[in-house]
């Protein structure tokens, strides 16, 4: 049985995503690996290895601007912003 894939690109749509820049930042001397930023990313951005999340490198590409990583960080350890007006994802179904 062949597994469905979804094409992430397909479903996030942006506008001048090379102006963008970083819109998250995240401390890793801050995080204690509990894992919440990992269970709240719904493109599983967020991994936990070990004692410590990572964020993709890809964040940028595919990351819906929710803010749901920032909001449950207990620890302070991810910054978030929203990308430079005018720029970033386009919400068109929904």
């Amino acid at each position: 049985m062949e597994e469905n894939k979804i094409d992430y690109k397909k479903l996030v749509k942006r506008v001048d995503s090379d102006q963008m820049g970083d819109f998250i930042t995240f401390d890793e001397s801050k995080c204690n690996g509990c894992g919440k930023c990992a269970l709240v990313c719904s493109f599983s951005l967020w991994s936990v290895n070990g004692d410590k999340a990572k964020l993709s490198p890809r964040y940028q590409e595919l990351c819906l601007e929710c803010a749901g990583c920032w909001e449950i960080c207990e620890r302070e350890a991810i910054d978030f912003w929203y990308p430079k007006g005018g720029t970033g994802v386009v919400i068109e179904f929904g």
